[in-house]
């Protein structure tokens, strides 16, 4: 058979395909492309097992001209090459490579020094990995995310040797440890390091397999999304036949390219409403069964019991148009196996009420496009899963307004619960209200999942008689220390709270469906994250009648500029703890910009807890939603409307 001539016509397609799209028709140059690699410092890593999708060029020009991008051979059949170029080829094929190519390693990616023919060979042959005796070019410092991504990649193939898994985005090994099943620390065992190799060959042969050239993610960075949609200490023990299955249900999650589409209010009812295709509208539910996933009882957790208010007022709303059942789910490990008999039901909306339950959501989504899956989470890329939330820091910017007036020394308390994503705003427009009526206030910041926190004596200082503490209690919680409220000796008094409202999001919700609306699986592509607030009827504040009644007409009159667009707590210069202008005058931060907050204002003592300060209890959550944590926040990820 003629090898050399099969090669070559896909490298002549790939040569004519680079001069149509007007490119370097020959293999990439590193000496090209990096002139100062000579001065560049190096380190030798010896004989790795080198993944080829990741070989792509040549050191030196030498004999690049003989080959097309890929390694595919362009010279003339019946040329001495050619005939060298066969007889390797046969030579592999009846004894394997007898020696290990030299390549270059820079910034992830291998160029050749020595065994351009035997790469040519080997990738010819759909080989996935090459043997070669491999140096590091360590390019020059830089504060491009790039940069990062390599120092991070550098740091991981230290730690395990594994050189074949590569991610283009910053935080990505980070968000790979975090991941149940794979070790967290400085030292990987044999065990686990031969499981995740394995693990990642078995997604890159599907994933190459049902994809070819037109990838639409690198291959390291589906892999990352791919692990957070099924669990990894369950795909383990997949067969190739069950892991190109899964590759496969999740290939459009693949291709949305981390866009999410913030609604910031619900459709105004005086507008004309979207059109709902025909044949949608002609098989529309007259009746629609919605299930709710809760963690605990709700007489156990307010967050929960909050959730429990809204799921009642829709079937008050609803009537018969609705059947709603509850399910309590405390872990991932029993989501699949209440989901799934759902489904199984007829439940065609499951709506999970806690951040935590996200990635559990994704891959019974996948699975069921008919089915519309909502978790009340922030940051959310799947498109799969619509997400929802309140805009929290809006009804804090206003308890921040009566804390600063209540407080004549300046000094109020706030105890916060989770270091999560969209807590920063929280806490920062509560300390923007108060220092709005109090130029002198200081926020004394402190965390109630902190390993530290002591909730007999939060805050040392004793001054501190104004607090801002959790927000929502549970039913049996006998405790009076409760949103903001004041210290007089030992009595409590309770000075207001805001009140979350999650029944207007659930009818509006379940009414799409009963019109036809088609479910986010038909509209590929984005994200959906509502991310209501005061202006939705979703969020309100409520004051005792202790609270000064003029006051209360200042912080109506936010309210309502605030309801009408007229006002944002985030306007005009905004400084951080060190001085850093986060805003400028005259600006106002963008939906996406308050969001993404990892910091806190000038004004507020304390600060973001790190994973390891956090309670074990917490730590699902944080490592999922944190700061930090797996699903991060980017701000040119997101639109609003």
């Amino acid at each position: 058979m003629d090898h050399y001539g099969k090669a070559r016509r896909e490298g002549l397609r790939l040569y004519e395909a680079a001069l149509r799209a007007n490119q370097d028709p020959y293999l990439p140059v590193l000496e090209n492309q990096v002139p100062s690699l000579s001065r560049l410092n190096r380190h030798a890593l010896g004989i790795q097992s080198v993944p080829l999708d990741r070989v792509i060029g040549s050191v030196s020009r030498g004999r690049s001209y003989a080959f097309s991008r890929n390694f595919f051979p362009i010279l003339e059949g019946g040329s001495e090459f050619s005939g060298k170029w066969e007889h390797l080829y046969t030579s592999v094929e009846e004894t394997g490579m007898s020696q290990p190519v030299t390549l270059l390693e820079y910034m992830g990616y291998y160029y050749v020094t020595e065994g351009n023919k035997r790469v040519s060979v080997m990738k010819s042959m759909g080989a996935l990995d090459i043997e070669a005796d491999v140096t590091r070019v360590l390019p020059a410092p830089s504060d491009s995310p790039e940069y990062q991504a390599y120092m991070e990649y550098c740091s991981f193939t230290k730690d395990t040797g594994l050189y074949n898994l590569y991610f283009s985005k910053p935080g990505s090994f980070q968000k790979l440890l975090a991941m149940p099943g794979v070790h967290e620390g400085d030292t990987w065992t044999e065990d686990e390091i031969f499981s995740l190799r394995k693990t990642y060959n078995a997604f890159r042969t599907a994933y190459d397999t049902l994809t070819g050239e037109k990838k639409p993610v690198p291959v390291g960075d589906a892999f990352l999304r791919w692990l957070t949609a099924f669990d990894y200490r369950e795909i383990l023990n997949d067969d190739p036949k069950k892991t190109q299955e899964r590759v496969r249900i999740m290939l459009q999650e693949l291709a949305t390219q981390d866009k999410v589409r913030l609604v910031m209010k619900p459709q105004d009812p005086t507008r004309s409403a979207p059109s709902v295709p025909l044949i949608s509208s002609l098989f529309k539910p007259s009746r629609v069964k919605a299930a709710f996933l809760y963690t605990r009882p709700t007489e156990e957790s307010g967050w929960e019991y909050w959730h429990e208010l809204g799921r009642l007022e829709l079937e008050k709303k609803l009537g018969d148009r609705v059947e709603t059942t509850v399910r309590i789910i405390p872990s991932r490990d029993s989501f699949r196996d209440t989901v799934d008999p759902l489904i199984r039901e007829g439940y065609t909306s499951i709506f999970a009420t806690t951040p935590v339950m996200l990635n559990s959501c994704i891959e019974p989504a996948l699975k069921h496009p008919e089915v519309r899956f909502y978790c009340c989470s922030l940051a959310s890329t799947p498109s799969i899963v619509q997400t929802y939330y309140i805009r929290f820091y809006e009804a804090k910017f206003l308890l921040g307004l009566a804390a600063g007036i209540l407080a004549r020394n300046g000094k109020i308390g706030y105890i916060a619960d989770f270091p999560i994503v969209g807590v920063p705003s929280a806490v920062n427009a509560f300390a923007l209200g108060a220092a709005m009526v109090n130029p002198d206030a200081k926020i004394y910041l402190n965390w109630s999942s902190a390993t530290w926190f002591n909730p007999q004596l939060p805050f040392e200082d004793p001054d501190i008689l104004v607090v801002s503490d959790r927000d929502i209690t549970a039913p049996s919680a006998g405790s009076r220390e409760v949103g903001l409220h004041m210290k007089e000796d030992t009595r409590i008094s309770n000075i207001a709270a805001l009140i979350p409202s999650w029944g207007p999001f659930y009818c509006t919700m379940i009414e799409r469906q009963l019109s036809g609306a088609p479910a986010p699986a038909q509209s590929k592509g984005t994200a959906t994250n509502y991310w209501w607030g005061l202006d939705s009827n979703i969020l309100d504040i409520v004051f005792s009648n202790r609270f000064n009644a003029y006051a209360m007409r200042l912080i109506n009159g936010f309210r309502n500029a605030m309801c009408n667009g007229l006002f944002s707590p985030f306007e005009g210069e905004l400084r951080d703890q060190n001085g850093t202008i986060r805003c400028e005058k005259e600006r106002r931060l963008t939906p996406a910009e308050i969001l993404c907050m990892d910091y806190l204002l000038e004004n507020v003592v304390g600060s973001l807890p790190k994973l390891e300060e956090i309670e074990e209890s917490a730590s699902p959550l944080v490592k999922l939603q944190g700061i930090h944590g797996n699903i991060q926040s980017n701000q040119l990820s997101f639109s609003w409307e």
